[in-house]
């Protein structure tokens, strides 16, 4: 879950209720029977806002920052910060995902331009090294994994930290509960990675193309769906200006599963080789055999 922290501005009104307006959201109001009510109010009213939002497919407006909002009041108004959770919607998450994937025709020529400069690359492994490109593939997975940061994170006051599958949230993890819990799906994640990438040097080292194959795919989905709940887990607004997602991590990933898929297409193309030579084997044999009949009759 993301956190991000709205800001409301209250009135309080003759009757003793409480007027709640939301500058993030023009022309959103709400009431609060009391002052103890004010906060609960305003999530549920910012949450529903939030979901039509979603629903409609419109833009989610950036919280406004507190000193914006402050030199605009009026005469009797205070504000305060919301915070907000908004809970990870995986199954619309995959439906975008899924939809960037519906033009054919890109993707189509996309994975073609793959197989073609996978193919001109494998015409120039020497025979036997193969499952070279996997081994250093899965190798480059397991270093990323272990030594590069997922995100960095500016504290005020406290530093800088780098936040690794391994390292980095133990510090935070004392000040949050959150943390605690992000320490355990970084470290949960972390172990999948490498376990991918072990599969990936596994694989190449036995030059089995098949389980290969399946390692590539699998380390693809985890890859992608561990970004997306990573990137929507990230809180945004003011708090967001000091979270850095580390892209270099992930080009890694990329250039890892990119060298395990010129292994798979190379040693495809060893196997087809070895395929076409024991049928030109056997074809010479018989032609040998014909002429020796020949010649004996």
């Amino acid at each position: 879950m993301s956190m991000t922290n709205y800001i409301i501005v209250m009135k309080a009104l003759e009757d003793g209720k409480f007027l709640i307006t939301f500058p993030d959201f023009e022309g959103l109001t709400a009431t609060a029977d009391s002052e103890e009510n004010i906060q609960s109010v305003a999530t549920e009213t910012i949450k529903t806002k939030l979901a039509e939002l979603k629903k409609d497919n419109l833009v989610i407006p950036e919280a406004k920052k507190m000193k914006d909002v402050s030199s605009t009041l009026n005469e009797g108004e205070f504000t305060t910060y919301i915070p907000v959770k908004e809970e990870f919607d995986f199954k619309a998450a995959m439906n975008t995902t899924m939809a960037s994937l519906k033009d054919k025709e890109n993707l189509k020529k996309g994975t073609e331009d793959l197989k073609n400069k996978a193919n001109e690359l494998t015409n120039n492994i020497p025979k036997g090294s193969e499952n070279l490109f996997g081994i250093i593939g899965g190798v480059i997975a397991i270093i990323n994994t272990f030594l590069l940061a997922v995100f960095s994170v500016k504290v005020p006051i406290f530093g800088d930290y780098s936040i690794g599958f391994f390292k980095g949230l133990g510090i935070l993890a004392d000040f949050s509960k959150e943390a605690k819990n992000a320490q355990a799906i970084l470290l949960f994640s972390g172990i999948l990675f490498i376990a991918f990438a072990g599969l990936l040097i596994y694989s190449s080292v036995i030059r089995n193309k098949n389980i290969l194959l399946y390692s590539i795919i699998g380390n693809g989905i985890f890859l992608v769906i561990f970004y997306i709940i990573l990137f929507i887990k990230l809180p945004g607004g003011e708090v967001g200006e000091y979270i850095s997602v580390s892209f270099f991590k992930i080009l890694l990933y990329l250039i890892s599963l990119a060298l395990a898929f010129v292994t798979y297409f190379a040693l495809n193309k060893a196997g087809q080789n070895e395929v076409e030579e024991v049928q030109k084997s056997i074809e010479t044999s018989t032609n040998n055999g014909d002429d020796r009949n020949e010649e004996g009759l």
